[in-house]
């Protein structure tokens, strides 16, 4: 009940104060009905915002880690663990292995989850270098991977503002990445990195196409 509810407070909040668009979506609907199985998001990262749009925007529940400093905020932090978020500390973050653990138990388990291959947000919605976590997650559990800009939130809600601004918002959800069919006979470190490359290349497309920055 309470998941329905921050899926749906955040809809309306997107609509009417950041005028939000989704793309992308028909097609997604169709992939994810088909496959019948969890999917990687790997969004770009600019704003505390982003979670919260890809949560309401995509079709399905999905678990992803945020820092545990915004579950101090009481009615947000109720909203946020609504939509999938599980706190983690600094010090969680540090530790990349723990984190790509906990994340591989989301899929495991069923659950689709929401990744930020910069690892930390763009301080002006430039697409920073992407880490291969995402990567070594996507192969090792044979999941697919969906390229996913944002654009909008950069302007909304700044890293140096603490309260959003109405600017217009795009989620904009690209063609899944199936890790099988990234070089299935090359070592796995090749694999990792021509995935990782066709994903950066899946992003900046999606960015142009947004006119987004980068």
């Amino acid at each position: 009940m309470l998941y329905w509810f921050a899926r749906m407070f955040f809809k309306l909040y997107f609509l009417i104060y950041h005028r939000v668009r989704v793309e992308g979506l028909p097609q997604l609907r169709e992939f994810t009905a088909a496959r019948g199985g969890p999917v990687i998001l790997a969004a770009n990262h600019a704003s505390y915002l982003d979670p919260p749009a890809i949560g309401m925007a995509f079709p399905g529940r999905m678990r992803f880690v945020a820092w545990d400093m915004l579950f101090k905020v009481p009615i947000f932090s109720s909203m946020i663990s609504a939509l999938g978020a599980v706190p983690v500390s600094q010090e969680d973050k540090r530790s990349a292995a723990g984190l790509l653990l906990k994340v591989i138990g989301f899929i495991e388990e069923g659950f689709n989850v929401l990744i930020f291959p910069e690892g930390r947000r763009s301080p002006d919605g430039v697409l920073l270098p992407l880490e291969g976590g995402v990567a070594l997650i996507a192969l090792k559990t044979g999941t697919p991977v969906v390229p996913v800009w944002v654009d909008g939130t950069q302007d909304a809600l700044p890293v140096h503002l603490t309260l959003p601004r109405p600017r217009k918002v795009t989620i904009r959800f690209g063609t899944p990445i199936i890790p099988g069919e990234t070089a299935p006979d090359a070592p796995e470190k090749q694999r990792r990195k021509l995935l990782l490359e066709e994903l950066l290349a899946s992003l900046e497309k999606l960015r142009d196409e947004s006119g987004g920055k980068g």
